[in-house]
């Protein structure tokens, strides 16, 4: 995905936009990456960075760029990056092209593809009847552990308790379960294609009983010769 961010542009709005967009886009089985000038200088520690992490983070997409890619004067900022998932793409590199058409620097991205027979991901199955089986279950949690300590307990100790009695109720009502997606190898083949190669088939039929009829009546007519 392909992003523009204007220097003078409300932030806050740009921010909004593209936690909008990446919800709309994001699958567990999505690949993405986001390359652009975002105008957000990634060479130093700087609020903007920070809330433009904070967004990308929860779609696990992490900068790639950590090189100059605008050289003005004495002044040097990466504010064009790349953004992957790094666990998805682990095995990439990224370089900088001097391409002498602009005062901004091109980034050129190498992942090595590995294609994988199957993936293996966790899915828990979360429906009407089990969040109301949660909410019921949370509703007779009684809290003695955490209520009635009368500040004996430090507060981290005590959001650890109830931290763990929470989990305990989300997992039984949410439990794990393992799922196996085979890759599709053949995803390349488009229901129009696989329409024409039916229509091969019969026609390289029809063919070969046209081709044997032909060679028959040659034969009978070569024996009249």
């Amino acid at each position: 995905m392909a992003v523009y961010r204007a220097p003078t542009g409300n932030f806050s709005f740009f921010l909004n936009w593209l936690d909008d967009i990446l919800r709309t886009l994001y699958k567990v089985d999505t690949q993405l990456i986001i390359s652009g000038d975002i105008n957000i200088d990634y060479l130093t520690d700087n609020n903007k960075k920070r809330q433009h992490d904070a967004v990308l983070l929860t779609y696990n997409l992490s900068a790639a760029v950590n090189f100059p890619t605008r050289s003005q004067g004495y002044s040097n900022t990466a504010i064009d990056n790349i953004f992957t998932d790094t666990f998805k793409f682990i095995n990439f590199t990224v370089s900088p092209l001097c391409n002498g058409l602009s005062d901004h620097d091109a980034q050129v991205l190498k992942i090595n593809l590995q294609l994988q027979k199957h993936c293996n991901y966790t899915i828990r199955n979360i429906n009407n009847y089990s969040i109301e089986e949660f909410k019921t279950k949370l509703s007779y949690e009684c809290w003695d552990s955490i209520f009635s300590c009368n500040g004996s307990i430090d507060t981290d100790t005590l959001f650890n308790l109830f931290h763990n009695n929470y989990l305990r109720i989300f997992f039984t009502s949410f439990p794990s379960r393992k799922r196996i997606e085979r890759n599709n190898n053949n995803s390349w083949l488009t229901p129009g294609i696989r329409v024409s190669s039916s229509a091969k088939d019969v026609f390289i039929y029809l063919l070969r009983i046209v081709m044997m009829s032909f060679l028959k009546i040659t034969t009978n007519s070569n024996v009249k010769l």
